[in-house]
């Protein structure tokens, strides 16, 4: 019976051991393999019926086995047992991860080692590939946040730019716009050489902000082609002008030349060629120490209203190097940097050349020899619009040359009421101004709102209409004004504003119903040869050559004393277009609003930096137009820490602004007090006249305030005061305001008014 039981129980172990999924193979202490189940048959590529001929020392000859064969005869010599440990073998050239354990037996007094393998080769294989998908979704979520970031990133600077193109567009428009006074006023030569200059030098600092922007709208892919009929003599023009001065100062000769039979008028974007162009030239320019450049302008056939446009810049510059040529319309690339490190730049011209022109379907070539010159050819397709010749160059620029004359503008027209509304208030002084010797009766307005009351009021011969407003834009006030029932000016051209030169928006805006657009910064004749093109022809009385206002551009004696309290008077004047009655309306009203301190002194002591942070930027920027600079540089710096949230700085610094700020009304009130009763001290600068208003008028104002209406009450007086009034009547109108603005006093207000 033991004998039996025993039997069973080696047959019930072997059925076990032959069943499992583990490996098991015995091994007596001379070597000879004993035994091996069916598993680990499969595992060491190996037979039950090889098992009586076999030695440990089989696995010795086979490749791969190392660490296998270290844990086997370590057991054997008895180095000592392991336990799950991991080794490779390899079987028919594929390496199979082993666990291996091993112990010892006694099987009829003879001790035997047994060893138990495991094939954890998939096992590993998942336990890799779940770590490789660990890893990827470790790397996805780091490239999503990476993404995010980056997208944020790519949207704030986005907005800096587009805040940035205001900021920066605003003071060229004055800048140019007062330029142009010079250049239709002054009789000079010499002056209106250099104002010729600022003109030139004006539109180049255009063409800078504009390649900054355009880089922007390139990689967000916003970037648009915009075609429009242009001038193929003008747009040669605005490149010479902007190219000659830079050329002249470097001692670079500098030629254009024109295919004398190429059209004319082409339709195209010209304002992108422009930019392609200068960006070629400038770097002829920069790159060229000695000899000069040459620009050459060609075309060919390809229809019978196609050509394409060539235009090749050649200069005996730098070169460039035949292993530098890939690096041309890379980003922020410099090429032969050791010996460029001087050349101003930030290498994204040649990049945005290449989109812009990829975008208009033209390509470049470029050939180039290293340290004597480059040629760079564009070919642009253009639509032609006339078919006749635009001559040569010489010829063109010969003609052109005359405009440096003194511009002057050929009509009057004293019956005609013009509206132009715009936001900001050095728009609309340098849009009057521009008018004012047409003697026109000009009309401004603050906002879109302000317009549409005073289209319900009067009828007006030309509407312009500024595009961007607060509040309610151009486009939404102009389809309010053609609601209107009984519209006083249902027929009237309203002609859109707009400070985005390269918008080419001119087809979308004729489509909104507006009869034409002028781009910012306004040019002077263009504004005029549109004023005559809508005007009624019997309201224009053609005149001859003006004379410059004597005295206007005269320098007060007070000048030098002003620089004291940090004011120059040249630089306000200047910003005036010379108008002493201008300048001293806009330092009466400067002085008016000294009690704007106390409103600010109380965002201080809130802690409303959105607030300071915008009634700053209004003061920084009256001062700066008033010639007060020491003022308006410490509010800029306020401005800028305000914006930042960074209050510790607006309060220690507060006395600082308010000690130059009272210097500066003090300065400005020494001046007020010695001019400020010369005779005509409260003409407007539209130059309308007197107007007089009645006990019916006041009352009228102040029944919108008895009905809370304080929004409609505070337009309707200042639309008043911007007019000439009698002494008293403009006093009691700003005092009106002061209470309602300043001192938020509404019943005071209504006092004034029934006084």
């Amino acid at each position: 019976m033991g004998t039996q039981k025993q039997n069973d129980d080696r047959n019930l172990y072997r059925e076990i051991v032959n069943n499992s999924l583990e490996g098991t193979m015995v091994i007596s202490k001379n070597g000879k393999i004993t035994m091996l189940n069916p598993a680990a048959e499969r595992m060491l590529g190996l037979t039950q019926e090889d098992i009586g001929s076999l030695y440990v020392s089989i696995f010795l000859t086979r490749e791969g086995t190392d660490a296998f064969n270290e844990v086997i005869l370590d057991t054997i010599y008895e180095k000592g047992k392991v336990s799950n440990m991991p080794v490779d073998y390899t079987l028919e050239g594929k390496t199979i991860n082993l666990s291996l354990t091993t112990s010892y037996i006694h099987s009829e007094g003879e001790k035997s080692v047994v060893v138990v393998m495991e094939d954890v080769t998939e096992l590993n294989e998942l336990r890799d590939a779940q770590k490789a998908l660990d890893k990827i979704k470790k790397l996805n979520h780091e490239y999503e946040i990476a993404k995010n970031e980056a997208i944020r990133a790519n949207e704030a600077k986005s907005l800096f730019l587009s805040n940035m193109s205001h900021e920066i567009r605003t003071p060229i428009n004055a800048v140019l716009g007062m330029n142009e006074m010079i250049l239709r006023e002054c009789t000079d030569e010499q002056l209106l050489s250099y104002a010729a200059n600022i003109q030139s030098s004006g539109k180049t600092l255009l063409f800078l902000i504009n390649d900054i922007l355009d880089m922007s709208k390139i990689e967000s892919g916003k970037m648009e082609i915009v075609e429009v009929e242009y001038s193929l003599a003008n747009l040669m023009m605005d490149l010479w002008n902007v190219i000659f001065l830079r050329a002249q100062e470097k001692g670079l000769t500098l030629k254009f030349s024109l295919d004398e039979t190429t059209p004319q008028t082409l339709y195209g974007d010209d304002v992108r060629i422009k930019q392609i162009v200068t960006n070629l030239l400038t770097n002829a320019v920069k790159y060229t120490p000695q000899g000069g450049m040459e620009m050459c302008v060609a075309y060919e056939k390809t229809g019978e209203e196609q050509l394409n446009l060539i235009i090749s810049v050649k200069d005996t510059g730098m070169g460039i190097k035949e292993e530098d040529m890939g690096k041309l319309f890379e980003n922020f690339q410099r090429l032969d940097e050791e010996k460029n490190r001087n050349i101003e730049g930030t290498g994204l011209g040649m990049n945005i050349t290449m989109s812009l022109l990829k975008l208009m379907d033209g390509d470049m070539k470029v050939e180039s020899e290293y340290q004597k010159g480059s040629v760079f050819t564009v070919t642009i397709p253009q639509k032609i619009i006339s078919q006749e010749p635009a001559g040569s160059f010489e010829e063109i620029r010969s003609s052109r040359e005359q405009g440096h004359k003194k511009k002057q503008q050929g009509f009057e027209a004293p019956d005609a009421r013009v509206l132009v509304v715009d936001d900001n208030d050095m728009n609309r002084i340098v849009f009057q101004s521009l008018l004012k010797r047409t003697k026109m009766n000009i009309v401004a307005a603050d906002s879109g709102k302000r317009c549409l009351e005073l289209v319900k009021e009067e009828h007006f011969h030309i509407i312009f209409m500024d595009h961007m407003m607060p509040e309610m834009d151009g486009i939404e006030t102009f389809h309010e004004m053609q609601k209107l029932p009984d519209s006083k000016n249902a027929d009237t051209p309203v002609i859109v504003l707009t400070a985005n030169a390269l918008s080419g928006a001119r087809e979308a805006y004729l489509q909104e119903g507006f009869v034409d657009f002028l781009t910012k910064p306004i040019d002077g004749d263009l504004l005029e040869q549109t004023i005559a093109k809508y005007l009624p022809a019997d309201l224009i009385q053609q005149k001859g050559d003006a004379t410059p206002e004597a005295g206007s551009d005269a320098l007060w004696p007070e000048g030098e004393e002003l620089l004291t309290y940090g004011i120059s008077i040249e630089n306000g004047i200047s910003n005036a277009k010379g108008d002493r009655e201008m300048y001293l309306e806009l330092i009466g009203m400067f002085i008016r609003e000294r009690d704007k301190q106390k409103t600010m002194q109380q965002f201080l002591s809130a802690q409303n930096m959105k607030d300071y942070a915008i009634w700053v930027h209004g003061l920084k920027g009256n001062a700066r137009t008033l010639g007060a600079d020491r003022l308006a540089d410490v509010a800029y710096e306020h401005e800028m820490q305000s914006k930042a949230d960074n209050i510790s700085y607006v309060h220690e610094h507060w006395e600082e602004l308010l000690t130059v700020w009272n210097k500066t009304l003090d300065g400005f009130e020494m001046v007020y007090g010695r001019y400020g009763e010369e005779k005509d001290k409260y003409e407007a600068v539209s130059g309308n006249e007197m107007l007089h208003l009645s006990p019916d008028d006041l009352e009228q104002a102040a029944a919108l305030l008895d009905d809370f209406d304080t929004e409609n009450a505070i337009a309707m007086l200042k639309n008043w005061i911007q007019h000439p009034l009698e002494e008293k009547m403009h006093e009691r109108i700003k005092n009106t305001l002061i209470a309602l603005e300043d001192e938020f006093d509404e019943d005071k207000a209504i006092a004034l008014l029934r006084e």
